[in-house]
């Protein structure tokens, strides 16, 4: 029986400060997996097959890569089962059309959703489009239950754990949760071959900076913290698992041999959580002789980060990590839950810029009742984080993501109606002309504003401090490689230039 899984190409606005091509590797996952249990499967990224390619999109964005019709042209004419990936929120309308489209040219064939998205808004996703059936949290043990059902002519989908469908009568009907895998080695591995890998790897794509030929790795899922403004608890719950360090050294071994990668980037929500599971997997890297560098981009947790494992990060080839405190306010960290103290972070971040590594550091305006006292206690702890070392700073306007808790109050409370508006608006978090407040404290001009006025503060601290940093800066983009997230910005908007002058845009 064949499996076509589809990973839609990407709606990017026009004036995105970021924008950041990555592998499908929930995708890859779920194909591995399928793939291992004897199914012939088909994966078509609509982001990896053309990506040089974009062409004009309606409200100021670009669509990069395969168009829609290309994606659906590309399905094989025998697909029985057509998985298509619905990531963050922002992409639902792109995902809802290619849906649409699909349905129309393969009227028999079982349309399965997965993803963020259909996880947080399950109920929605089915009524809004022809899926079939929706995948909630963790896929892999479900998308194999529903084809070997299906290929065995058995499948009812009251009998699979985890999904939401149509009833008999047209309802909706979800099924319990499925229970979280607790051994992540009895996975399978991606199904990186079924992806054109080497267009990311020549490029210099992926989730971190540009170090190289980079592959993506997954160490770990779910993340232990309530953080409410995060969808996490819903999609992968609040229990953290690990992979056995030697399982995941081997991955590593195979991608440097079959692919040639020499950096890794982790795609973790929270990697560092354990101190001796980190510990541990510094100290085999040295143990089996083992050369990369390798970055945590995603919001890191800095409890376990002292200047121990600082000195075996960087040892091990650790180059890049993200702090995410959010906030400077103590009073905010309360309200969001997260559970984490100001000078602790300060404290890692000298620990790790002093042992060699580049910090990146996450700040979030806007939340609702958020005010101006709130915020200037978030410019001082700007300003002690670029002064501690940490070379870059995003500052994010909050964006009420489904699935989390801020966003269940705020559409309880009526402040939210759930359209095209607003799942555009969650672009606001790297394009700040979409910036919207949740913060009755605060305009969106204002909310704007602030965000500008944050960057400055930092970067003119933190170069006033460093004065060599943006002539650094400036070299690493010129040589086209990079040590920070700054660096990489700055090439992308020097790149999406070059493609606007490009004759293959449509």
């Amino acid at each position: 029986m064949q499996i076509c899984l589809i990973r839609p190409s990407i709606v990017i606005p026009a004036n995105n400060i970021t924008s950041m091509f990555t592998p499908p590797v929930g995708l890859a996952y779920v194909a591995g997996t399928l793939r291992d249990a004897g199914f012939d499967v088909r994966l078509i990224d609509g982001v990896g097959e053309a990506l040089d390619v974009r062409q004009a999109w309606p409200n100021d964005c670009f669509l990069y890569g395969l168009g829609l019709e290309e994606i659906v042209a590309r399905i094989p004419a025998g697909a029985r089962i057509i998985g298509i990936s619905a990531g963050f929120s922002f992409e639902w309308p792109t995902c809802r059309q290619l849906v649409g489209m699909i349905r129309q040219r393969f009227p028999d064939a079982l349309l399965v959703g997965g993803g963020e998205h259909v996880t947080a808004m399950p109920a929605e996703s089915l009524m809004e489009t022809d899926l079939d059936i929706g995948v909630l949290g963790e896929g892999e043990e479900t998308i194999l239950e529903i084809a070997e059902a299906l290929r065995d002519d058995a499948l009812d989908p009251a009998d699979v754990m985890g999904i939401v469908y149509r009833g008999d009568g047209g309802g909706i009907v979800e099924t319990p949760r499925r229970p979280r895998r607790r051994d992540l080695d009895d996975i399978p591995w991606p199904a990186w071959d079924l992806i054109p890998m080497e267009g990311y790897l020549s490029k210099g794509y992926g989730f971190g900076v540009n170090r190289g030929r980079s592959m993506p790795l997954i160490a770990s899922r779910g993340c232990p913290y309530q953080c409410t403004f995060c969808s996490n608890p819903g999609m992968w719950t609040t229990r953290w698992v690990a992979r056995g360090v030697d399982d995941l050294l081997s991955e590593i071994e195979y991608y440097q041999r079959i692919y040639r990668a020499t950096n890794f980037d982790f795609y973790d929500l929270t990697a560092i959580v354990k101190k001796k599971w980190i510990v541990e997997f510094c100290e085999k890297i040295a143990e089996r002789g083992l050369k990369f560098t390798w970055q945590l981009p995603s919001g890191t947790r800095t409890e376990a980060i002292d200047a121990e494992v600082a000195r075996l990060l960087h040892r091990s080839g650790c180059r890049n990590m993200s702090y995410s405190p959010e906030s400077g306010s103590p009073s905010v960290l309360e309200r969001i839950k997260k559970k984490i103290s100001t000078d602790s972070v300060i404290a890692s971040i000298r620990s790790a810029v002093g042992e060699g590594m580049n910090i990146k550091t996450n700040i979030m305006f806007g939340f609702p009742g958020e005010t101006p006292r709130e915020v200037l206690q978030s410019y001082r702890f700007i300003v002690r984080m670029a002064l501690a070392g940490a070379h870059d700073l995003s500052i994010w306007a909050f964006s009420p993501y489904p699935g989390s808790e801020l966003f269940d109050r705020l559409r309880a409370d009526g402040r939210i109606v759930i359209d095209d508006a607003y799942y555009d608006s969650l672009r606001s978090y790297a394009d700040t002309s979409r910036t919207r407040s949740h913060s009755a404290h605060f305009s969106d001009r204002q909310l704007k504003a602030l965000r500008y006025l944050g960057l400055m503060l930092f970067y003119g601290t933190s170069w006033l401090r460093r004065p060599r940093r943006p002539f650094t800066m400036l070299l690493n983009v010129y040589r086209g490689t990079h040590q920070s997230r700054a660096e990489m910005g700055l090439a992308n908007l020097l790149r999406r230039r070059r493609m606007a002058a490009d004759p293959r845009e449509t």
